[in-house]
């Protein structure tokens, strides 16, 4: 294959009125930021904007994540910053061979599921050995096919063993793909292995273990049964195949709305688009670019297109000869054909086999080519011109270039030396990578959108929103744990800033000085606000403007409080809220907004009486520890009047904080008839603090100059931070067995698996998953279950000596510190 550096990339046609403007874009047609302007001469605000959407076969993961939410934060820009009129179209692949494929598979596999319901095991057996064999000779070549189960394992440790450490298949070579894809085949092996060992013992005595052995094998006898029976399946009914696809395309839809990403202005789907399709294939073949077989498929003709003057290959002509990345972009159903007159040939429009949908041509009955229904879209939505095109980078070659090859095959104008520029801009979105290899479903080493937004350990949709940002649009990110602290640590840098701000007064500053003009914060800012902007217009450099909005709260904060006019930072805050709206880091809010701050800081309006009342107490109660003094109900009297006087709300929501009210003012009573030192005093504020406000969602952050705690809704940051906190107290005792013992009481049952060595668990804490998202083995289960029972009893035991030692101080235990 000829290198990158020896291949040079056609010419590209530089819009009219580019040149010379600020706005520039890295182009994948060019490998370089070129000036930015849209086509339409007549108004240069509008921007047309075409995007490579889902093929719907199965849930959308992380790494789709990356190129969606990466997509939307450049729209967003492009609409709300530099105040384009974008126009954004994404297509819906609903007709695929994966999609087929897993259709297929899935109608075999309950079927042969429900046949052998009412059978004995000898059935499914036979089938899942037959199945293992099947398996192994299409992916893991090295065992032999005919090996007995019970020696596998052996097998796959002498073969594959370096490969599952995470060593390199080929010494000297880097991991990658090939290194991934054997990893997914060894575990799908290793899965069923199991099962069908546990058929052979007859461990299968009930319908729930039963149905743990199905579903570990079905992975192996789904395509098993497929490659027997798929062409006798009747694919003359859609629905089957129709039914798969929008169920997931609505849960895309659900994943795209969970990560506040902007809906389409236009969605085009393929099953919808066939007459227009067909059309786009036949002008293509009157062009002279296409070719019929006698199989009643269509091919592009490259040699035609090319002796026409046009460029094949547009954005990696160094890709063009690439067999693997070719066949890729064939699908798994197509066939080789014996009469295409070039290897490279595509197909326009693929003659349908028996078991596969079709639909009606002039060659046949068959349905799309992958590549075709795109340019067919779009240029139907848009026009035989697009400002800008976008996607992943691995649909660069073949999906993107056979694109482009297509569209301007129907613009073609023999006319004219000019070749045809059908795409003015193309942008493709890096890839988001595990281990050195690119997430995906096909590799099976993904952790998908919903999954990931509801683990307890998983990121939020800002939080991923703010890792891309800072890792920029275009380039290759591996989420690590740095990378994981170095985003959740910019979300508390901007957080506590924000929160700091708010609890401002309106009319003076930290100090209660009057309201003076002094531009100590105020060069910061428009220096912050020339270099984020420069930063944007550098082919939307998120990286570096990030860095703008940190280095201008650290600048803020590193300022001499007395000398700041409260103006300014509310300018400040104003200006980076407005910024982070733009970005889409605060749900559907708008860059104009004035407000400050985003969603997560505010306490409830209802509640907030309650809770400046609860901390008054608290502070009070942690200054007479401090200062080795006594509370008594007086100490709390002003408090207790400001109520009577203006009575506070009173609805079904204010009830837990009226509660929390109640119990502070019956903690001081109780107190004031105990015996008070400054250790129970300090419980006391403590369990105000991390009991009965934190099990309300409320945190009250002690600051050392000031006698008076800040009130912050509890995030998700502050939540690991205790846990981490819990477990460091927990491993420093671990060395000595009795305080080990004790020290581990204090953990609740339900928290004592929630590690990174599990990643799923169900309502009592116990883990489904573990950390690579794979079913846990029954044997490892029936284990966990022994241990979490066991911890119960422990948890108990702890909870009511806890209980009787709180009492001596005149306190209620709720729960645990």
């Amino acid at each position: 294959m000829a290198s990158q550096a020896r291949v040079q990339q056609p010419p590209w046609q530089t819009p009219p009125n580019a040149a010379g403007n600020a706005l520039k874009i890295f182009n994948s047609l060019t490998r370089t930021k070129t000036p930015f302007a849209p086509v339409d001469p007549t108004d240069q605000k509008a921007v047309t904007w075409y995007a490579c959407g889902p093929t719907v076969y199965d849930d959308a993961h992380v790494g789709h994540a990356r190129n969606y939410v990466t997509t939307d934060i450049i729209r967003r820009i492009m609409r709300d910053y530099f105040d384009f009129n974008v126009k954004f179209v994404m297509n819906i692949t609903d007709v695929d061979d994966k999609i087929i494929g897993k259709a297929r598979q899935l109608y075999l596999f309950n079927e042969f599921v429900d046949s052998n319901k009412r059978k004995d095991d000898a059935t499914v057996m036979d089938t899942s050995v037959a199945a293992l064999a099947f398996y192994l000779a299409k992916h893991l070549g090295a065992i032999p096919h005919d090996l007995a189960s019970e020696d596998i394992p052996k097998q796959i440790e002498k073969h594959y063993g370096h490969v599952m450490q995470g060593k390199s298949f080929e010494a000297g070579k880097p991991v990658g793909e090939k290194e991934a894809k054997i990893q997914m085949h060894v575990k799908t092996v290793l899965q069923a292995v199991e099962a069908i060992n546990s058929l052979k013992a007859g461990h299968t005595s009930n319908a729930t273990e039963n149905e743990q052995v199905i579903s570990n094998v079905k992975d192996i006898v789904s395509p098993y049964l497929d490659s027997l029976y798929g062409s006798t399946f009747d694919a003359s009914n859609h629905k089957i195949f129709d039914s798969w696809a929008r169920n997931f395309e609505e849960r895309f839809n659900e994943d795209m709305q969970s990560l506040n990403i902007l809906e389409p202005d236009k969605v085009t789907r393929v099953t919808e688009y066939m007459p227009k399709i067909v059309d786009y294939a036949k002008e293509i073949e009157r062009k002279g670019f296409a070719y019929k077989t006698t199989d009643g498929s269509l091919y592009f003709d490259i040699k035609a297109f090319e002796a026409a003057n046009n460029a094949y290959a547009r954005l990696e002509p160094w890709s063009r000869n690439n067999t693997e990345l070719q066949a890729d972009g064939e699908g798994a159903l197509t066939k080789q054909s014996s009469e295409k007159r070039s290897d490279a040939d595509f197909a326009l429009w693929k003659s349908s086999k028996p078991g596969e949908p079709s639909w009606e041509s002039p060659w046949g009955l068959g349905r799309p080519g992958w590549h075709i229904e795109c340019s067919a879209m779009a240029s139907n939505e848009i026009g035989r011109q697009i400002d800008i095109h976008s996607g992943g980078i691995d649909l660069a070659f073949p999906h993107h270039d056979n694109e482009l090859a297509q569209a301007e095959a129907y613009y073609c104008d023999y006319h004219h030396a000019a070749q045809h520029q059908w795409v003015n801009y193309f942008i493709h979105m890096g890839h988001l990578h595990i281990g050195g290899a690119k997430m995906s479903k096909s590799l099976k080493n993904f952790v998908t959108i919903r999954e990931m937004l509801s683990r307890e350990d998983g990121l939020t949709s800002r939080g991923l929103r703010i890792i891309f940002l800072l890792g920029g649009w275009k380039e290759q990110i591996e989420v690590t744990e740095l990378l994981r602290k170095e985003a959740s640590g910019w979300e508390d840098k901007v957080n506590n800033f924000f929160i700091k701000v708010l609890n401002m007064e309106d009319a003076q500053d930290l100090n209660g000085h009057s309201n003076k003009i002094d531009p100590s914060v105020k060069t910061p800012l428009a220096y912050a606000k020339e270099t984020f902007h420069n930063a944007l217009l550098d082919s939307f450099n998120t990286s570096l403007a990030m860095r703008a909005m940190s280095e201008l709260i650290s600048k803020y904060n590193s300022l001499d409080g007395s000398s700041i006019a409260i103006e300014r930072p509310k300018e400040v805050a104003r200006w980076l809220t407005q910024m982070v709206n733009m970005f889409g880091l605060n749900g559907t809010a708008q860059i104009n907004s004035q407000t400050i701050g985003w969603s997560g800081l505010d306490i409830s309006d209802y509640a907030k009486p309650y809770l400046t009342m609860i901390s008054n107490i608290r502070d009070r109660l942690r200054q007479q520890a401090q200062e080795g003094g006594a509370i008594d109900v007086e100490d709390v009297t002003d408090i207790r009047q400001a109520i009577h006087d203006r009575p506070l709300p009173d609805t079904p929501e204010t009830t837990p904080y009226r509660k929390a009210l109640d119990n502070a003012f019956a903690m001081v009573s109780r107190l004031r008839e105990s015996k008070q030192t400054s250790k129970s005093l300090m419980i006391a504020a403590d369990q105000i603090r991390d009991e009965d406000l934190w099990n309300l969602g409320v945190y009250l952050e002690d600051k050392q100059d000031s006698p008076t705690a800040l009130i912050r809704p509890v995030t998700k940051e502050l939540r690991e931070a205790k846990m981490a906190q819990q477990a460091k107290k927990s491993r420093k005792t671990t060395a000595v067995p009795a305080a080990g013992q004790a020290d581990k009481r204090i953990v609740r049952p339900q928290e004592l698996f929630k590690t990174e060595q599990y990643s799923e668990w169900n309502q009592d804490g116990l883990p489904t998953k573990d950390k690579a998202g794979e079913p846990l083995t029954q044997t490892q289960s029936k284990k966990l279950q022994k241990q979490l029972a066991h911890q119960q009893k422990l948890y108990d035991r702890w909870r009511s000596q806890q209980q009787a030692q709180a009492s001596r101080w005149g306190l209620h235990v709720e729960g645990v510190v």
